[in-house]
């Protein structure tokens, strides 16, 4: 989880430094950024969803529900700020996933490009919450 957060911290580092560009003509390895960035996000949003905060359920006997259950247990255990935003994360992560919506690519692109940090707090929050519980 920590690996996954810092490669895609190291993409949107890169991203970012061209931003401003997005929608103009982009190098190869530009647009290869892109697609990593993109790729870590959505990968690291699933990993989260799917697999930390339902492990946290299984390890707390509560029941598993939907993911927006799981996403409001845990705003609830103040793991994320807002299950309605991350409700909004998961839906970019499926036009990533499923690679919806081409032709607004790079509005997706930006959303993910402001998102990620997101992603990297929820990770520290994780892990901060796991040290606490001692689990």
């Amino acid at each position: 989880m920590q690996a996954a957060a810092q490669v895609l911290e190291e993409s949107r580092s890169r991203v970012a430094a061209f931003a401003n560009r997005l929608g103009s003509a982009l190098s190869v390895e530009e647009r290869e950024s892109c697609e990593a960035l993109t790729s870590r996000f959505a990968r690291l949003n699933d990993f989260l969803v799917q697999r930390m905060f339902r492990t946290l359920d299984q390890i707390e006997l509560v029941d598993e529900g939907t993911a927006l259950d799981r996403l409001q247990r845990a705003e609830a255990r103040e793991l994320i700020d807002s299950a309605h935003r991350w409700r909004e994360m998961r839906l970019l992560r499926n036009a990533i996933a499923h690679d919806y919506l081409i032709e607004s690519a790079d509005a997706v692109l930006a959303d993910a490009l402001a998102a990620a940090p997101e992603l990297a707090e929820t990770v520290r929050r994780v892990l901060r919450y796991v040290t606490m519980k001692q689990y």
